[in-house]
């Protein structure tokens, strides 16, 4: 791979992801104005009132865990691993990442304090203690260390087996730094923590007969109380008073007990509690976030308060209360993210989200302000200027593989993981038309309708044609009239998995590439076979030069080859980057082009050097799709993350 003397990195300028799967991952900064939550291997920090966002990347894996110090100085982040590989922790600066943030430099640097390596397979949880002193970092289920550490410092001072059994949560104490409680299976603990000796020591809390899975933990403003969620429904309330740590002979005076439970379960156990302070009382009440996506407000006395009760879309795996006590954010596993105003209780959905792999990306023909995303049961319009989401078209239980858009923008048509092809009005999201049984669908491997392309017939002036491809190898060309659609050609050919097909202009002729290494040209008047290109690689993507006189593809070769539309001959091979080359996507004028790739970065290239103009970097797993803009000002890149990576062209 060859870089251009004025090779650039491409200008982040913005995100939309946010993996809702990390127990408190969405969360307040203490001052108010900031948001911040993981997407893959990097974390957002995101301005509430302005939307400018900043990015922390220097994770190797998915953040697993996430928090920030009381004093807005720190932020710590815990990653996922595999095998014995030890878990990074990273602990940034806050204070230089809002800098970065507010000034429109996202990507500026200067925020990274330290790394550190511990737990192996995977960080379950961090924490900051009261005074931004030491922090807490929990080692996962292969793992299940307590650690303390410095963070001026970066260096570990004490450290424990964490339980018998796994330990799933830790938090300090708000007003001590010398305390901090943990939970898991079958048990809460709380430790005191002596840094002169140094010494960390651990006293269970008394719970009778009560067997039960804590998965969060939330405690009180004055350190008296801890209220943790299990996986049965029940918020359950323990006194967290204990003795200092004493000689081995002096008997234990004050132990944690558990005080009592909710009777009320709910359903799929609870996620996420957070401790909230009646001002006009003075009492303590508690929000419990629970699997079914019910919100609930709980008493001291562990009752629901009447009328504070809602319901959100998803697990609720975050709750993060507003400093200025007016509300609090939700955030769920659908990727959703609520705030709820403690007065009205009802929720309002401020962000939104793919929440699994995103397979395709497209842009209305001439228009550049709105594109569409194809992901798992659904497909959604973006406004791309505004960075939100326009319309969501739901098929419950079924992966959307392809998509592309008629020339006038009138009709999506999308390929599905049932073999069936689906359009719909891009305005309502009504659906159009189905063509059933496309493509073979759970028939030896077969993956439905894997590739599609609309031909350049003017789809206001029925018939048109759509042209698609499936995991069963078979290239279909399809007549879509007012009153139906039929079948015009079958052709198979392929052996493999067909992963991209491509039109000319006026239509006479397509493209198709397949897992099989063969690319093959087809006549789609006559339905036969012009020419094929072989290569010993998985084909992933073909497109045309804009003149047509080149094919350029890509696939698991790690390379980028030029073709000869005349002979099918190889004009020239150059190395695409690290990894198995994904997508390509080509400017109207056919001066650059842009590769998406499996080792995570986006690149823009002159055509006819061959050199790598920009590179991008940010999407913390491989990347599925590309697609200019067509004013050729913005790419868009979507990856299997679920995040969609905005990127300004230099």
């Amino acid at each position: 791979m060859a870089l251009a003397d004025e090779c650039k990195e491409l200008n982040l300028e913005s995100v939309i992801g946010f993996n809702g799967e990390v127990p408190g991952g969405l969360q307040y900064t203490s001052c108010g104005g900031y948001v911040f939550y993981p997407l893959g291997s990097i974390i957002v920090v995101r301005n509430i009132s302005t939307g400018k966002q900043a990015f922390l990347e220097a994770h190797t894996d998915n953040v697993s865990c996430i928090c920030a110090s009381k004093d807005n100085s720190y932020l710590a982040s815990g990653q996922e691993s595999y095998g014995t590989t030890k878990a990074d922790v990273m602990v940034w600066d806050l204070q230089q990442t809002i800098k970065n943030c507010d000034s429109g430099v996202p990507h500026a640097g200067g925020c990274l304090v330290h790394r550190l390596k511990q737990h192996i397979g995977k960080v379950q949880a961090v924490d900051f203690s009261c005074d931004s002193k030491y922090l807490l970092t929990l080692g996962g289920q292969d793992d299940n260390d307590i650690v303390v550490w410095d963070v001026v410092g970066g260096y570990g001072i004490c450290g424990s087996p964490a339980a018998k059994d796994s330990a799933l949560c830790a938090k300090w104490l708000n007003n001590r730094n010398d305390r901090l409680v943990t939970s898991g299976n079958y048990h809460l603990k709380v430790w005191q923590v002596d840094v002169n000796a140094p010494k960390i020591h651990a006293m269970d809390a008394k719970m009778g007969s009560m067997q039960r899975v804590m998965q969060c933990i939330s405690i009180t403003a004055d350190d008296e109380y801890a209220y943790c969620g299990t996986k049965t429904g029940e918020v359950l309330q323990f006194r967290i008073d204990r003795d200092d740590i004493q000689s081995y002979n002096d008997p234990d005076r004050i132990r944690p007990t558990m005080m009592g439970y909710t009777r009320e379960r709910l359903s799929r156990g609870v996620k996420s509690v957070a401790c909230v302070v009646n001002p006009a009382t003075g009492n303590t009440n508690v929000l419990a976030g629970a699997g079914d996506g019910t919100i609930n407000f709980v008493n001291p006395k562990l009752n629901t308060i009447a009328g504070k009760s809602t319901k959100v879309s998803g697990s609720v795996t975050s709750l993060s209360v507003s400093p200025s006590g007016m509300g609090f954010y939700a955030g769920t596993n659908l990727s959703q993210r609520y705030y709820v105003d403690f007065k009205s209780f009802n929720p309002e959905l401020r962000g939104t989200c793919h929440y699994g792999e995103i397979y395709d990306v497209k842009f209305p023909r001439g228009c550049s302000d709105l594109f569409v995303t194809a992901s798992s049961q659904d497909i959604r319009v973006w406004n791309c200027r505004l960075r939100q989401e326009l319309l969501r078209i739901q098929v419950p239980n079924l992966t959307c593989n392809s998509i592309d858009m008629t020339p006038s923008g009138s009709t999506i048509v999308s390929g599905w993981s049932d073999g069936k092809i689906r359009a719909f009005y891009p305005e309502s999201g009504k659906l159009k038309f189905v063509i059933g049984e496309a493509h073979l669908a759970n028939v030896a491997g077969a993956d439905g309708c894997t590739a599609l392309c609309v031909c350049n017939d003017d789809d206001l002036s029925p018939p048109w044609r759509i042209i698609s491809g499936g995991g069963d190898g078979r290239v279909r060309i399809w007549k879509v009239t007012n009153s139906h659609q039929s079948m015009l050609h079958s052709m198979k050919e392929h052996r493999g998995q067909v992963n991209s097909i491509v039109c000319n202009r006026d239509g006479t002729q397509a493209v198709s590439a397949s897992a099989d290494g063969s690319c093959i040209v087809w006549d789609t008047e006559k339905g036969l076979r012009i020419n094929a290109l072989f290569e010993p690689t998985i084909f992933r993507h073909v497109l045309f030069h804009p003149d047509e006189s080149q094919y350029l593809t890509c696939g698991s070769n790690f390379k980028i080859s030029y073709w000869d539309s005349y002979d099918g001959s190889a004009i020239r091979v150059i190395d695409g980057g690290e990894a198995e080359m994904t997508s390509l996507d080509i400017t109207a004028t056919g001066d650059r082009f842009a590769s998406g790739s499996g080792d995570k970065t986006v690149k823009v290239w002159s055509y006819d050097d061959g050199l790598v103009l920009g590179i991008g970097q940010g999407h913390s797993g491989a990347i599925q799709k590309v697609a200019f803009s067509p004013d050729e000002s913005t790419i868009v890149s979507v990856g299997t993350e679920g995040g969609i990576f905005i990127w300004g062209l230099p």
